[in-house]
């Protein structure tokens, strides 16, 4: 791995933005190291133009809700049942 800079917590927390803009644009990795011991490595990811795109309606579970006559708008039936679960009792 390329460009790999020890920096401690502490540097990680005084300098989070410019750090994760460097991983982002300068695609640099940092290794973060909490009193001496190696902790979590920051580098960056591949963007979502570079991931595989996933065609929704060739898997076999799209569209199971076609044919039900109680649900007519199922964008707001989900919104509704997630709503409902999220409550507390």
């Amino acid at each position: 791995m390329q460009n790999l800079q020890l920096i401690s917590t502490k540097e990680l927390r005084d300098n989070l933005s410019e750090i994760l803009e460097k991983v982002a644009i300068g695609r640099q990795s940092f290794l973060v190291a909490k009193f001496g011991r190696k902790k979590a490595l920051i580098s960056p990811t591949s963007t979502f133009s570079d991931s595989k795109k996933v065609d929704f309606s060739k898997l076999s579970t799209f569209g199971i809700w076609k044919k039900r006559k109680d649900i007519k708008n199922t964008k707001s039936w989900v919104s509704n049942s997630r709503t409902k679960q999220s409550q507390r009792i």
